[in-house]
């Protein structure tokens, strides 16, 4: 099946039903953040309308990757937000730990773009279990972009992306290579399960512990984002955490889904 573009309409609905023939759900963005990134790749061709650009996605397939990569959220570092890390390592590990029954803890980062979550999860995570008896670890990493995951799952990053990483935990955690990048160790990768998902469409991990979902949210519309938090709360154990980026909030609809425990940090409970 083929778009039939000489029938004119709107560019950004073509675009749109391109890529749900991909298997891709346009709908479900933010109308201004879902041009924002049609912007991008306009602006990279030299096109002056979402009408072209939808007729250069029937004629050119490796657009369409290009494309989706703009939907990567890549404002994102190691240790964002170190308030909120001092209050997860102080006080939300050892609960989790305690409820888990000193069994594993498992974690879903949604949403890990190129992976300095994770790895930062990974660490916290590490220095947890030298204080904590018996204690570990495993975190499920996704993020919609394969290219972003590929990164991610390498866990080689330029000394610049470190720069928020205190030198105590980069020499403990990551191993400089010759050509100056930094690699993750061995440890940290094998606490980490990478793979691809749209989080609106995917199957979610079960019986988690917590669920971090920091920055993401605010990109979908709302149906979209009740849609997701639903998920989130059906993944989650009882008395399960959630975990929102800082200029986010559970409002609403929402409210009935989780309790917040510490609101200055964004955490929340499963009700």
């Amino acid at each position: 099946m083929t778009l039939d573009l000489a029938a004119g309409g709107n560019g950004v609905d073509l675009v749109v039903a391109k890529a749900l023939q991909k298997g891709v759900d346009l709908r479900q963005y933010k109308e201004n953040f879902l041009k924002r990134r049609l912007d991008i790749r306009l602006k990279a061709r030299g096109i002056g309308d979402y009408l072209q650009y939808a007729r250069l996605l029937e004629s050119d397939p490796a657009e369409f990757h290009l494309l989706m990569a703009t939907f990567s959220i890549n404002v994102t570092e190691f240790f964002r937000d170190v308030e909120f890390y001092n209050a997860f390592y102080s006080h939300i590990i050892p609960d989790m730990h305690h409820r888990s029954g000193r069994k594993e803890v498992r974690v879903w980062s949604a949403g890990c773009a190129s992976g300095e979550e994770p790895y930062t999860i990974a660490i916290t995570f590490a220095e947890a279990a030298e204080s904590l008896d018996g204690f570990r670890g495993k975190i499920v990493a996704t993020d919609l972009i394969t290219k972003a995951v590929d990164t991610a799952r390498q866990g080689i990053y330029d000394s610049s992306r470190l720069a928020s990483l205190p030198d105590e935990l980069r020499s403990k955690h990551f191993a400089r290579m010759p050509d100056g990048r930094y690699q993750a160790s061995d440890r940290l990768k094998s606490m980490i399960e990478f793979g691809t998902g749209n989080l609106s469409t995917m199957n979610a991990p079960q019986q988690l512990d917590a669920v971090f979902c920091r920055n993401v949210l605010m990109y979908f519309d709302k149906d979209t984002q009740f849609k997701i938090l639903t998920k989130f709360h059906r993944s989650l154990k009882d008395g399960g955490y959630f975990v929102l980026g800082q200029s986010e909030a559970v409002m609403g609809e929402s409210s009935a889904l989780f309790e917040a425990v510490m609101p200055k940090e964004r955490i929340y409970r499963k009700r």
